[in-house]
């Protein structure tokens, strides 16, 4: 191979290697470098997201910007499963119990509260009955025989008797009351000289009792809807003492009788003008 021809193909040779650096450099101004296996960020619209989701990157959710969830009224900042405590204050220190309220007051049927030393006429049960306290002996039909004593006369043919409660003068009552021991005593004086006082003698209520003594005490007590009289003292808190009963006279005429009977009244303080006696 001679000096020439050796000089022509290293010649050939530069050329064709400058023509490839060349036509490289070319190619890499029309294809940016990347990084093997790392895409470079699109300058492309990219795709919307989700409403409120404005740049986050993937997996990572961006804090929302929504108003946060209301708690419960009155449960501000509490932590769940533990109540706050209560900022109510502390309840005081309760005084004495106050005293109950007297209800046992007894009432008549026309004039309010019953009073001490007032007249009153006694009825069994309604007045309809028509049976009312009468002052006589209830073995004569004439009211002047004597003995007399209270009698529960059924259409009586004589005035009915008014009454009064009497209350001891330790008593501070200004009422009639339920709880309150009393005597009962007929308002006019005696025919027969005995003393109008009510008292228990032999199981019957007779007169000629003495005010405030242990024979002529009674007490009033109410009963569905009516009052009862009493008198002794109760052995067991419960129980009535004797109580105050009918005869159950075959003429209309009962006596008062102190055993388990029960005699129910009424009280009123004007005798009712359609019950007329005889």
């Amino acid at each position: 191979m001679t000096t020439s021809r050796l000089i022509m193909i290293c010649f050939l040779v530069v050329v064709i290697t400058t023509s490839s650096g060349v036509s490289c450099k070319k190619e890499k101004k029309h294809h940016p470098r990347q990084v093997s296996g790392v895409p470079e960020p699109s300058m492309a619209p990219g795709i919307q997201g989700p409403p409120g989701v404005v740049g986050q990157v993937s997996g990572v959710p961006e804090p929302s910007m929504a108003p946060s969830i209301q708690e419960p009224p009155g449960v501000v900042g509490q932590v769940s499963g533990v109540p706050e405590p209560s900022m109510a204050p502390p309840p005081g220190i309760q005084g004495p119990p106050r005293p109950p309220v007297v209800t046992d007051v007894v009432f008549s049927v026309d004039g309010g509260q019953v009073l001490p030393n007032v007249p009153y006429y006694i009825s069994f049960m309604s007045a309809d009955y028509n049976m009312w306290i009468c002052r006589m002996n209830p073995s004569s039909s004439d009211p002047k025989t004597c003995p007399h004593q209270p009698v529960m006369f059924t259409r009586p043919t004589i005035a009915p008797e008014p009454v009064m409660f009497i209350l001891p003068p330790s008593t501070p009552d200004t009422v009639i009351r339920e709880s309150t021991k009393l005597s009962i005593k007929f308002v006019n004086p005696s025919q027969c000289g005995e003393s109008g006082v009510w008292r228990v003698a032999n199981g019957e209520v007779v007169l000629g009792g003495v005010e405030g003594r242990e024979d002529s005490l009674f007490r009033i007590h109410m009963t569905d809807s009516y009052y009862m009289f009493t008198i002794g003292e109760s052995v067991y808190p419960d129980v009535y003492e004797t109580s105050i009963s009918l005869s159950n006279s075959a003429i209309g005429k009962d006596r008062l009788m102190a055993n388990s009977g029960e005699l129910e009244v009424l009280f009123f303080q004007h005798y009712p003008p359609e019950y007329n006696y005889y």
